[in-house]
């Protein structure tokens, strides 16, 4: 019962930490030579995940990574498996970029730090919003 009532935001929580993870990366390899920018479909991860809430965002243009929906492919022996990560394996897409770039680079360095202060913002939403529903349930079982 309780983890119906807060499974929505537990799931985004971890979702949002994953998209934290990449936002980063993209921004730090910003100036690194044919690096592809990634992103996940949140909405679309989340409602997979067991969360019905659909969250208003503006639609992505991603394609999967080697044309496989999404789906990592480990094409050299050394890569890390998500059991090695210790993460959930949820699908990376590749950004589409807005602008050529000389060197093969498709991160927008202002465009994903605003991704990655918007991700920041909904991660203490949902923080905040679990906080609030703990604390109705101590009040509840309290009889406040």
């Amino acid at each position: 019962m309780i983890d119906d009532y807060l499974s929505t935001h537990a799931n985004a929580l971890k979702l949002r930490s994953q998209r934290t993870k990449v936002l980063a990366s993209n921004i730090a390899n910003a100036d690194t030579p044919n690096y592809k920018a990634r992103d996940m479909a949140f909405a679309e991860v989340l409602r997979d995940a067991g969360g019905t809430q659909r969250f208003s965002s503006t639609r992505l243009a991603l394609k999967g990574v080697n044309g496989s929906n999404g789906r990592m492919a480990v094409t050299n022996a050394r890569h890390l498996s998500t059991r090695q990560t210790g993460g959930t394996s949820v699908p990376l897409m590749y950004r589409q970029p807005q602008e050529a770039s000389l060197d093969g680079n498709t991160v927008d360095k202002d465009l994903e730090q605003a991704r990655f202060a918007e991700n920041n913002v909904r991660y203490q939403a949902s923080l905040e919003f679990i906080k609030s529903r703990v604390n109705g349930l101590i009040r509840a079982l309290r009889s406040e």
